[in-house]
């Protein structure tokens, strides 16, 4: 890392995060509000938080549930929102396993091109 004249750490292009954070694409949904569920894209997930596009505000500070296919409601906070994403930090972190399943669901893309093993007969 580099300093300046006076001896203080640049820090510009540095990432601090905590935890490792992993590409995905994959259609969730987030509580929207006390009753309401919306569906978002989740691009991005660590064990400590993920960043979701959302078209909307989130409330910040405001507790949500993010749910994922195949696996229980997700508590989480919103730490960060604007009109086109957010960023949550789930409220437990996740096993390092579930991070893995997750990374390795397929994309839209993926499932597109998938094809029955067998004709129907």
């Amino acid at each position: 890392m580099r300093g300046d004249r006076r001896g203080l750490k640049i820090t510009q292009g540095v990432d601090r995060r905590e935890a490792m954070r992993w590409p995905v694409s994959i259609a969730v949904a987030v509580k929207e509000s006390r009753f309401c569920f919306q569906d978002v894209r989740l691009v991005e997930i660590s064990r400590l938080g993920c960043r979701l596009e959302t078209g909307f505000l989130l409330e910040l500070g405001m507790e949500t549930v993010l749910r994922l296919p195949g696996f229980k409601p997700l508590p989480a906070k919103v730490v960060w929102s604007n009109r086109a994403a957010a960023g949550l930090q789930f409220l437990a972190p996740l096993h390092p396993g579930v991070v893995t399943h997750i990374i390795s669901l397929p994309t839209p893309e993926q499932q597109a091109s998938y094809r029955p093993l067998s004709e129907p007969g």
